[in-house]
């Protein structure tokens, strides 16, 4: 239905008691697409979540969320999802930086994605960090970089020499 889509707006045509369409989330668009385009697709179960959108209604709790949305079993990857979340809003920060004209909601995505990132700290302050600095070291493939800057640094000339005489099993079976 149309009404699902997008909220309509006030008419009369709906009294105070009626029941006015519930406007679907952007999960449940996708997972209507889904079903239409792969309609042969029966084995699969798929189960629309509205995940950093909700984590948010939740004050930023991973854990209350997991357990009151039953998803203890998915944690792991509703965890993943949090944290590609947090890479795709750094995507999208990025525009900021080519003169993107109105910024209120590239301001509002950077506080999204800190309230996000500081969620997923409290769960993992390891992996978080290690995925988000391994995003900012990678290469665009976008602009054509093959690596990021810091990766391309030549090594030391003495590291580079110990690397070249140092063979692997080099010595093991010298007697001195």
């Amino acid at each position: 239905m149309p009404s699902e889509l997008a909220p309509q707006p006030d008419d009369e045509d709906y009294g105070y008691w009626d029941d006015r369409p519930r406007v679907l989330t952007l999960a449940e668009k996708l997972k209507r697409l889904f079903d239409s385009e792969l309609p042969r697709v029966h084995s699969l179960r798929v189960q629309p979540a509205w995940v950093a959108g909700e984590l948010l209604r939740f004050g930023g709790d991973f854990d209350k969320y997991v357990r009151s949305r039953d998803l203890v079993k998915q944690e792991g990857i509703i965890f993943r999802h949090l944290l590609r979340f947090i890479l795709l809003c750094g995507e999208f920060v990025q525009l900021q930086e080519f003169g993107e004209p109105d910024t209120q909601w590239l301001d509002d995505l950077r506080e999204i994605a800190d309230q996000v990132t500081a969620s997923c700290r409290a769960v993992d302050p390891q992996s978080t960090d290690k995925i988000i600095e391994s995003a900012r070291r990678a290469a665009d493939v976008v602009t054509g970089e093959t690596q990021a800057e810091e990766v391309l640094e030549e090594p030391a000339e003495e590291l580079a020499e110990a690397v070249e005489l140092d063979d692997f099993g080099a010595g093991v079976w010298d007697e001195e």
